[in-house]
């Protein structure tokens, strides 16, 4: 599992989904957020896992 902080994408997908759920806002426009909170974890996620096999290889060589 890839940890990674928060992006700011995925906290205003949040936030809108509850604003909805709040406000029982049809259930097109909640579907509709809960799919943007996905999209938006999904593209975050992908990000993480490019930036983590840009990085350089340890240093560290571990013979077994």
């Amino acid at each position: 599992m890839v940890i990674y902080p928060v992006p700011v994408e995925v906290t205003q997908a949040r936030i809108q989904l509850l604003v909805d759920q709040t406000a029982k806002a049809p259930a097109k426009t909640i579907s509709d957020d809960l799919k943007a909170v996905y999209h938006a974890k999904a593209v975050a996620e992908e990000a993480a896992l490019v930036n983590a096999q840009t990085e350089e290889p340890s240093l560290v060589d571990v013979k077994v």
